[in-house]
């Protein structure tokens, strides 16, 4: 008999509470039109998902390959799911030189970096000419309290080593100066990212896709992979057998066969103000500067071209297993813990009206990294997941290697670390999930300590040292 594979399609995203302003914004000026599948058709490549991920792979494709027949199945809308729900940092994979040093050669980690890089300008040149929000700025690493300090120079010392200056040192001052941040401790900032509008990048790739052949099925949730003489892929209102299918399901790709030790499910809360142009420009925040600090459950913050100020804090929250993506998409419940963050960094910023805010779901991997493969007893099928909070930019250096692995072309990372699931397994369900019980307010408390000057005592840390997303880079 065939192999097959049941999966749990994602809840549909109607609810507006489930929206981020990211989708309700670009929905706005560019409505779904897409028809949903119909009836039973063949393809070469069936795509299962319409995030950043599962489009470029489709353009790369149809690019690489013209005449190359793909049909694209969204559960909801493009850009539904992570990417259009994330912070819209554009930004490559030199931070997580180490987390590269651990899974490769120290010379392939290097050029696996140096080709995120080379994403980053492919993603800019994209958005620029469909007419994208997206302002090239620096990325700031910043250190918001003592504890803090100096949490870059281990990443910066390797990037050196590999023959790269990167990671450009940033007073105080000069912090103040161009964003109105009190971040006294410093940082270093990656001249070479942007602030973009991820939602409205996810619609541009679809019509791109769309005009260049890609057959695009929105509110079509796959329920069932099917392996034969060609692989069937089954989903709400008909089916698409394809010589070979990529699953592009983000954070859904838990349920795989051998994954689901391999990610945890965290939540990131994000709030996106009313215009405040006025506000900014006494601040001095002109630019496109975007900003995280050092914490393990990081706060971030960045502007958008129409003068909002969008704040968000990491890590508020573990999903439950394998479904845990699902339980994780909401209004941000804890609009105090995300305004304390965006107090603690900019204190004489009266509370802003907040127009929007989110929760939803970033699958972080145990390497840290972006990794693709072969589903197990599905040999014409791949998966890609794991960004770990850094999808938009590697997402496309991903698609660049499933293209190649598909249309059996060669590209010096189509046997590359990030084509093999990473070594190591996270504690097994129920464990994992009520561990994060205990550790997720352990890891408030110690913050809070850290943010008002104090060492958080020794119990406290040792809880917090338990999180399972310390493996982080």
């Amino acid at each position: 008999m065939p192999s097959a594979l049941a999966l749990n399609p994602p809840w549909q995203h109607g609810e507006t509470s489930r929206r981020s302003f990211w989708l309700a914004q670009a929905i706005a000026t560019d409505p779904p039109a897409i028809a949903a599948l119909q009836g039973h058709h063949r393809a070469d490549v069936c795509i299962v998902g319409g995030g950043f991920t599962g489009l470029w792979t489709a353009l790369e494709l149809v690019s690489r390959a013209p005449g190359t027949s793909v049909r694209l199945l969204e559960a909801d809308v493009c850009g539904a799911g992570a990417s259009g729900a994330n912070a819209g940092y554009l930004m490559n994979l030199w931070p997580k030189l180490q987390a590269l040093q651990k899974i490769a050669p120290s010379e392939e980690a290097a050029a696996i970096a140096a080709a995120s890089a080379a994403a980053v300008d492919e993603v800019l040149a994209f958005a620029r000419a469909h007419e994208v929000e997206c302002r090239p700025g620096p990325w700031l690493w910043a250190a918001t309290n003592a504890a803090q300090a100096g949490a870059w120079e281990e990443t910066a010392a390797a990037i050196r080593a590999a023959g790269h200056e990167v990671l450009r040192p940033v007073s105080a001052a000069e912090i103040k100066a161009t964003t109105g941040a009190e971040i006294e401790f410093g940082g270093v900032v990656d001249d070479g990212c942007a602030a973009l509008q991820p939602a409205a990048l996810c619609r541009a790739l679809a019509a791109a896709a769309i005009a260049a052949g890609v057959e695009i099925c929105e509110h079509s949730p796959v329920t069932r992979i099917e392996a034969g003489a060609r692989t069937t892929v089954h989903a709400a209102g008909g089916s698409v057998a394809a010589e070979n299918v990529v699953l592009a399901i983000n954070a859904w790709a838990a349920q795989l066969p051998g994954l689901g030790r391999k990610m945890v499910m965290v939540a990131s809360d994000t709030a996106v103000t009313e215009p405040i142009p006025e506000t900014l420009a006494e601040m001095g925040w002109q630019g496109a500067t975007t900003i995280s600090d050092s914490r393990r459950r990081l706060n971030y913050f960045r502007t958008t071209a129409d003068g909002r100020l969008l704040f968000g804090k990491g890590g508020v929250e573990v999903g439950y297993g394998a479904r845990g993506a699902d339980r994780l998409w909401a209004e941000a419940p804890d609009m105090a813990g995300i305004g304390r963050a965006l107090k603690h960094s900019f204190p004489h910023l009266a509370a802003p009206p907040v127009a929007h805010s989110w929760r939803a779901p970033v699958e972080y991997s145990v390497s840290s990294l972006p990794f693709c493969a072969q589903v197990q007893d599905l040999p014409s099928t791949w998966f890609v997941t794991g960004y770990s909070g850094d999808g938009v930019g590697p997402s496309k250096l991903m698609a660049r290697i499933l293209a190649a692995h598909l249309l059996g072309e060669p590209d010096e990372f189509e046997r590359s670390a990030l084509t093999r699931v990473p070594e190591g397994a996270l504690p097994p369900e129920p464990l994992r999930w009520l561990g994060s019980r205990l550790v997720l307010p352990a890891l408030t408390a110690a913050e809070r300590r850290e943010d008002e000057g104090a060492r958080a005592p020794w119990a406290m840390r040792r809880l917090a040292d338990l999180d399972p997303t310390d493996f982080v880079g």
